[in-house]
């Protein structure tokens, strides 16, 4: 079963906050969208969804359009043309914790194959999103990342912002709106998009907590969840077992907590899709031992770093992938 990285998508209520700043921005946006193929009416349509690596382009394009090397942060701070569901049933939650996972559930739907994991240590909360493609623009972290800061900073005590971010770009030019916007300690170059606040302040109740709001909008984006968590499952199982390799294999279990379903559900979704969670943790062995293996890691760490006991083992697996050895591979390529 193909799958491909142009299946992943994104809800039109991030394209309309890109719309709305770039009109603010003094930007033609009739014309701007015709030259994606797009048009107001259909971003103003229910369920219409846009292709994520058009998004990127389309942010892209207005950083240029508007010299503002800041787009995604400024558009992750403007309110869309409609409310979407969860907004509003992210400003009736009964706290800013439940507020951020109310982002984490429905993550899927405001980006495909986006992860939240949420942990608690020493009175810090810290939100990791994860399931970026490197060749994206900055500017969908940013966007997603300004969207999630400001949803929270209304949802706090005196609008308590981040204790700090990391973020994978390398520092701006002139940082400055991200300072302002969104924290004034931020990590650049890290490996892992992470936005960390006072658990104290996350906790505190709010007295405009609305639970039969909430639960109504919740409601209505279920519907949006299962369709989108069923069309991008592929990506999500395959970007989390990725991030876990760094440390070691995962397990279904561990997989399946972290995309917030069952292991039974996630092996049946799984089987219907024609695939198998054993079938995409051997298409990602075969990728990492590629690239580690380029790297001159000696062969047993790689064997080890991919959960194989010995690198025998490791050995007779990669030459049932690639038909030689890992040292008749790595002599191929020293001689080519």
């Amino acid at each position: 079963m193909l799958h491909s990285s142009n299946s992943r998508t994104v809800w039109r209520h991030s394209a309309l906050r890109a719309c709305v700043l770039l009109e603010e921005l003094g930007g033609d946006v009739d014309a701007f969208l015709d030259a994606f193929d797009l048009s107001l009416n259909q971003l103003l349509t229910v369920g219409f969804r846009v292709q994520t690596n058009v998004f990127n382009l389309m942010l892209a394009q207005c950083q240029i359009e508007t010299g503002h090397e800041d787009f995604g942060v400024l558009a992750g701070q403007t309110i869309p043309i409609t409310n979407s569901a969860l907004g509003v049933a992210v400003r009736a939650s009964a706290n800013a914790l439940e507020g951020i996972n109310r982002f984490k559930k429905y993550a899927p739907v405001i980006e495909s194959g986006t992860v939240f994991t949420i942990k608690q240590h020493n009175g810090t909360h810290i939100v990791t999103i994860r399931g970026w493609n490197s060749q994206w623009n900055p500017a969908m972290q940013d966007a997603l990342v300004s969207s999630v800061c400001l949803a929270a900073e209304h949802l706090t005590p005196k609008d308590c912002k981040p204790r700090y971010l990391k973020l994978l770009q390398t520092e701006p030019t002139n940082p400055a709106t991200w300072y302002d916007c969104l924290s004034k300690r931020i990590e650049w170059g890290a490996q892992d998009v992470e936005i960390a606040w006072d658990s104290e302040a996350l906790l505190h109740p709010r007295l405009l907590a609305d639970e039969s709001t909430a639960l109504l909008n919740d409601a209505l984006m279920e519907p949006q969840l299962q369709q989108v968590v069923r069309a991008s499952l592929y990506h999500r199982v395959e970007s989390q077992i990725s991030q876990h390799m760094k440390s070691g294999i995962p397990t279904p279990d561990l997989v399946a907590s972290d995309l917030s379903m069952g292991t039974r559900t996630l092996q049946r979704l799984l089987k219907e899709d024609g695939t198998s969670f054993k079938e995409i943790l051997t298409l990602l062995r075969q990728e990492h031992a590629k690239s580690l293996l380029d790297t001159r890691e000696p062969i047993a760490q790689i064997a080890s770093r991919l959960g194989y006991e010995d690198p025998a083992t490791f050995s007779k697996a990669f030459k049932a992938w690639f038909g030689l050895s890992p040292s008749d591979y790595l002599a191929d390529k020293k001689n080519t």
